[in-house]
């Protein structure tokens, strides 16, 4: 599928490839061109990928319609009904690692299952993602990926570059 040329914004990040693969099919199902910036740099790194973002960018006509798109995404997969009390150990039904309870959705951020009584489940939150993307965590986990790209760059061009200024100085001063 072509993307046309569009003036793209951010529509969220992604944990890892296969939460962007999963973004990329619901918005390409629904027609919404994507690009994911940063797939093609991770793959290429291996493990040291791990620390380059996934951002997933849409047209600035189609972020609306695509935020409105994952919401309602969100919304169908989780269950409705709720239950209290202690998880059966034979059941197979999720259950809030925190209140015991019968889970209702999951973090909308890292996965976890939460419960009606979750204070985050109006945000979509669990409580640790909450609390990160309050202190700011996002912001200081973007700047430590960019110092750990910028460290595995300068390691693996780092002697070839001053190979290549030591040749020039050679030539200059011999």
């Amino acid at each position: 599928m072509g993307i046309p040329d569009h003036d793209f914004q951010l529509l969220t990040t992604c944990g890892d490839e296969s939460e962007a693969l999963l973004v990329r099919a619901l918005l390409e199902a629904d027609d919404i061109p994507c690009i994911v910036q940063g797939e093609q740099h991770r793959s290429m790194l291996g493990v040291a990928g791990a620390f380059i973002e996934l951002r997933v960018l849409v047209p600035a006509g189609e972020l609306e319609h695509a935020r409105e798109l994952l919401k309602s995404t969100a919304r169908e997969e989780s269950p409705v009904a709720v239950a209290t009390g202690t998880p059966d150990e034979d059941s197979e039904e999720a259950h809030c690692a925190l209140h015991g309870q019968r889970a209702t959705r999951t973090c909308e951020r890292c996965g976890n299952f939460l419960c009606s009584s979750c204070d985050g489940v109006s945000t979509g939150l669990c409580e640790d993602c909450a609390e990160r993307k309050g202190s700011g965590a996002e912001i200081q986990r973007g700047r430590k990926r960019k110092v750990v790209a910028w460290l595995i760059l300068l390691f693996m061009f780092g002697p070839l570059l001053l190979l290549i200024l030591a040749n020039l100085l050679g030539a200059l001063l011999g």
